[in-house]
């Protein structure tokens, strides 16, 4: 085995989930977002009613063409990387957690340096906005904190990525769901944080082959950027 195939974890590489599904698979779910993703803007277009439904929606398509091609290829829900694993890789992924919030750090001052703000300004100006804002942040928070961390988890880590590494590698797998998982934020400002976490949690996987201590992590990322999102909107309205 070359070097590019060898897991980043260290256990035996017969515990190494084998799953039935490749690029060709990926890239049918892939486009099949893609459809169902501009079907719900086209729904909310013509019934602005139903923003706040699709707002969820969006993160439950994810799961839908995953269950679809397991259904297909007869494959076990645990294929996903939906198993145990150790506080020992969860504690790796929190200090390495602490690093890439460093560079993201560095990343965000180098943004308002140039005049740019970040996503953070954004999601604030959402929650102090007219007709519903704050309405439409408790969706969000409802969407990226409950709802997000365990569907995307599910698609690019355990489906994508997991689909990958087998043919491409662990590292080329983790670039390519780590892009992908960049893009599909749709935000400039968000692709090298979406990019690192994407290739943290990847590697998380890769290590523990288990989705849960990425799934774990995601969730502390958005709960945190919420919380003190609501903070400075509290701030804000005192000062």
């Amino acid at each position: 085995m070359s070097v590019e195939n060898t897991p980043a974890h260290a256990n035996e590489i017969e515990n190494e989930i084998i799953v039935p599904w490749s690029l060709r698979e990926i890239i049918y779910a892939l486009i099949s977002i893609i459809f169902l993703s501009i079907g719900m803007i086209w729904v909310t277009y013509q019934w602005p009613d139903l923003t706040a439904f699709a707002m969820i929606s969006y993160e439950l398509v994810f799961i839908i063409p995953v269950l679809v091609i397991l259904f297909i290829k007869k494959a076990a829900i645990k294929t996903l990387g939906l198993r145990r694993f150790s506080l020992e890789n969860l504690a790796l992924g929190c200090g390495l957690l602490f690093g890439a919030y460093l560079l993201i750090m560095i990343h965000n001052m180098l943004l308002v340096s140039f005049g740019v703000a970040p996503q953070g300004e954004y999601l604030l100006e959402l929650f102090k906005g007219e007709d519903g804002g704050e309405g439409r942040f408790g969706v969000l928070v409802i969407a990226a904190v409950v709802i997000a961390p365990f569907a995307e988890e599910i698609f690019f880590r355990g489906f994508i990525f997991g689909g990958l590494r087998k043919k491409y590698g662990w590292k080329k797998a983790a670039i390519f769901s780590a892009g992908i998982f960049a893009i599909v934020h749709m935000q400039l400002v968000m692709l090298i944080p979406a990019f690192l976490m994407g290739f943290l949690f990847a590697y998380l996987y890769d290590r523990s082959q288990s989705i849960w201590p990425g799934v774990i992590l995601h969730f502390t990322v958005n709960s945190f950027t919420f919380a003190m999102i609501y903070l400075l909107s509290l701030l804000e309205s005192y000062f």
